[in-house]
């Protein structure tokens, strides 16, 4: 706030979008009623209509749930109209005829930004909660329509970025690397975070001499300039190019992330993703003016702690992502050291980095911090998993439960959680109860409901703890959560101390003893566990519910061949097997990421590195 100048006078003399972006800052640094009320008192202005709808898209990110979801699509969906109408063609007609124009190219730009935003928004949500080819097909066409629009605005702000800052600057989706930017007087102006393999950026400060730059001139230039070649003045290129890197590096960041099935049916559509570009525009927008730079933060660390480790095929990936996040929240310290938020993703670099207990202290903390119930509930979820990791099975089964009580996201998901948690602890009561309420579970289920409600038949009649261990171990390594060094060990100790009968999926002892051999260097015994493994799924069908053991045993063997050295012909040849030859299983999209980018990895076999760190 300004000294001797209260609240309101200080709104007065701010902008619209800067008052958006105090409103995203208050609320990331838990000050949600003040933001709250900012947002409510936005009358008519854009900036703080997508401001607020910035702040529900997230809030429904954070719990999936369908009344989350349904408000955030609804706020979406309002400042889409409101937008559309203002730049629809007969509008534009209106404008052409009668010779004026509601809206100066500033405003325009605005709204045109906007309104992609809000139609990206809509089909990520679209996308994660419909499951059928009709939400696909109704997901990927809103992205259409917002490639279209950010085509369109980014080209033309690229122009007239290089006429004020000069014709030598490179943007985001340059073909030169690497990507840098500079100032009038061609200084080179680098950020600091080496997020992109392309290299560092950051948006210049200062525009020609001949351009006004203060908020006063701004609106005087807007007033005499010429209604048939308008001119932005560098403060509004500089704001807006940043504003609109966001939309564009977040639509190509989860382009390029989509499962194969969907991607065909994007290139059908006439476009595509780059991740490299995403996340090039992603940090050029964090470094930026405009309100939706703190959102760019939390999008790359989104993707560098829990998209790209999920996804990871070796080592070095999550390496380089815990050295990203580091430094991104690094950097982020003066303005959110006490944010929930951000202390969410220090609890995510501190399970990356296997100091499970450390970030179950950050979670606790964010907490404590925010007291948002949607924060609140996914830290409840990350301490769940880091129990899970450790093979505390008590503290699991009670965090589980707590979430299965408070969450309406994915009933099915945590009651099974919980119920193998009990079954671990030889619970047969809690067990018989749980098992029962998973029946009782039905309707409309998601696909992740689906195919988790698939194994409740697995769950009785009551086995020996070691059979609920094995389903426990299945859902750490589907979720790509094994353990440091110590718990591969504990886990193959178990494995091999125990006897079943009967497992419960063929081949499933096979890949878990494979995958911690695997993982601990033990290649040759890797090779023997997940070999014996598919040999027993040799007569097992390539479509049934448990055929994600087949196709995750052949992956992991050919990760083994490529990382031995021994035959990476041959584990290129196991991967397109496992890509061509089974579909319709459990996990299929993870594991077809998983197979795209070890495809890609395999050019490089001699940095490849399976191991984890101890």
């Amino acid at each position: 706030m300004l000294p001797g100048c209260s609240q309101n006078e200080t709104q007065k003399n701010e902008e619209d979008w800067e008052l958006a972006r105090r409103g995203i800052c208050l609320i990331l640094n838990n000050r949600n009623e003040e933001a709250q009320a900012l947002f409510e008192n936005k009358g008519e202005s854009v900036q703080l209509a997508i401001g607020h709808a910035y702040v529900a898209f997230m809030n429904a990110l954070m719990t999936c749930e369908e009344d989350s979801l349904g408000k955030a699509t609804s706020i979406l969906k309002d400042v889409e109209s409101r937008c559309a109408q203002s730049l629809g063609w007969l509008r534009a007609m209106k404008n052409k005829v009668f010779g004026r124009n509601d809206l100066s190219t500033y405003e325009s730009l605005e709204q045109q930004i906007a309104l992609a935003d809000c139609q990206v928004c809509t089909a990520f949500l679209s996308l994660m909660t419909q499951d059928s080819t009709a939400g696909w097909v109704k997901g990927g066409w809103a992205l259409r329509k917002a490639w279209g629009l950010y085509h369109s605005t980014y080209n033309y702000l690229a122009g007239e970025y290089k006429r004020v800052f000069g014709l030598n600057v490179e943007l985001p989706g340059s073909d030169t690397i690497p990507w840098r930017i500079l100032s009038q007087k061609g200084n080179t102006n680098t950020a600091t975070t080496p997020l992109s393999p392309t290299g560092t950026w950051s948006i210049p400060s200062t525009p020609s001499a001949e351009t006004p730059t203060n908020g006063y001139k701004r609106h005087w230039t807007r007033v005499f300039s010429s209604l048939q070649s308008p001119q932005l003045c560098g403060e509004e290129i500089r704001r807006l190019m940043s504003a609109a890197c966001f939309g564009y590096g977040l639509f190509h960041l989860c382009i390029s992330m989509l499962p194969s099935t969907l991607l065909r049916l994007i290139q059908i559509l006439g476009f595509s993703g780059d991740r490299v570009i995403g996340l090039d525009a992603l940090m050029f927008a964090r470094h930026g003016p405009d309100m939706r730079a703190p959102l760019a933060t939390l999008a790359l660390l989104w993707y560098h702690t829990i998209m790209k480790p999920l996804l990871a095929v070796d080592v070095r990936m999550i390496t380089a992502s815990i050295t990203a996040a580091e430094t991104l929240l690094e950097e982020s310290k003066s303005d959110f050291s006490q944010s929930g938020l951000f202390l969410f993703f220090h609890g995510r670099v501190c399970r990356l980095k296997n100091k499970i207990e450390e970030g179950i202290k950050a979670y606790e903390l964010a907490m404590q911090k925010c007291g948002q119930r949607e924060l609140g509930l996914l830290c409840l979820h990350e301490m769940a998993w880091c129990y899970l990791i450790q093979l505390n099975f008590g503290k699991a089964y009670a965090t589980f439960s707590q979430l299965r009580e408070q969450s309406h996201w994915s009933k099915v998901f945590y009651t099974y959680l919980t119920a193998v948690c009990s079954g671990c602890l030889g619970n047969k009561t809690s067990l018989d109860l749980l098992a029962a309420s998973l029946l009782r579970l039905s309707g409309s289920l998601s696909h992740l409901d689906t195919m988790i409600s698939r194994r409740s038949r697995l769950l009785l009649p009551f086995k020996p703890s070691f059979y609920y261990r094995l389903l426990a171990y299945e859902m750490i390594y589907l979720w790509n959560s094994l353990p440091a060094q110590e718990g591969l060990k504990s886990i193959l100790l178990d494995c091999e101390s125990n006897q079943l009968a009967d497992e419960p999926m063929i081949g499933l002892l096979g890949l878990i003893r494979g995958v911690c051999y695997m993982r601990l260097g033990q290649l040759d015994n890797a090779k023997e566990c997940l070999s014996n493994g598919i040999t027993l799924r040799e007569e097992c069908p390539m479509k049934g519910s448990d055929a994600h053991i087949s196709a995750y045993s052949l992956y992991e063997l050919a990760l083994v061949y490529i990382a031995s050295k021994e035959d990476i012909n041959e584990g290129i040849r196991l991967l397109e097997t496992a890509q061509t030859q089974y579909s319709s299983y459990d996990f299929e999209s993870r594991l077809s990421l998983r197979i795209h980018s070890a495809l890609r990895e395999h050019k490089s076999p001699q940095n490849f590195s399976i191991c984890n760190p101890k």
